[in-house]
């Protein structure tokens, strides 16, 4: 691949948030806040795993910590989780934190009441392309050009794993959990211009471009 015709091909479709070389443009990032031990989460964890297998959208569940005193040590959950889940609510100006939560961008807030049409009336384009590759045991990420600063990150997660719930408000549930993230790491600083990293290849990942204080998530691409 020519580096100059990537980057232009990157400049010309970062207008729309489109992904070079991708079927479809990645029109959203969905996250949401759940638990194993949260009796009202399940729904949400389904919902999220349709999504999981729709074209254009990239899907992650944060496995908050705060529901193991309960008597069910979530096995996906991590204090970072919770973290990033209150730092949204710095940022978003709420009140409180709670589960389950789903945030569509980075900015807008799903009712919970109506979980498939707020995040569906959500889903309408990100403004910078981001394109990331695998091949050969690299990533090779690729950003387009845009205005401001943003942070890009490397969210590795599991695709699907069933848990049997032994203790706590789902006991003896075996529950399909889809995109339970593992990891986050910042991975470069976005400066308004376009740019390139490589980067080891390891496990399923998202790469997410959001503004700094978990701001507007700017774009996005799935590992492919």
């Amino acid at each position: 691949m020519k580096r100059i015709s990537a980057l232009g091909a990157l400049m010309l479709t970062a207008a729309i948030g489109a992904s070079p070389g991708n079927a479809e443009p990645v029109r959203g990032v969905v996250e949401l806040f759940t638990s194993q031990g949260c009796s009202s989460c399940p729904p949400a964890d389904k919902i999220l795993g349709e999504f999981s297998d729709r074209n254009g959208v990239i899907t992650l569940a944060w496995h908050v910590d705060y529901w193991d005193y309960l008597g069910w040590k979530d096995t996906f959950s991590s204090s970072a989780f919770t973290k990033r889940q209150r730092s949204y609510a710095s940022a978003l100006g709420t009140n409180s934190v709670f589960t389950p939560q789903i945030i569509v961008n980075g900015r807008t807030v799903a009712d919970n009441g109506s979980f498939n049409r707020s995040i569906s009336s959500s889903l309408g384009g990100l403004p910078v392309a981001v394109n990331a590759k695998t091949k050969a045991g690299k990533l090779t990420i690729d950003v387009g050009a845009g205005a401001g600063a943003a942070n890009l990150y490397l969210v590795t997660y599991s695709e699907s794993r069933t848990v049997k719930i032994g203790r706590g408000e789902n006991r003896g549930r075996d529950i399909v959990y889809r995109h339970a993230v593992s990891g986050i790491k910042n991975i470069g600083k976005w400066t308004g211009g376009a740019m390139n990293l490589t980067l080891p290849a390891g496990g399923t990942c998202a790469i997410l471009l959001q503004r700094p204080g978990l701001g507007e998530i700017l774009g996005a691409a799935s590992c492919g």
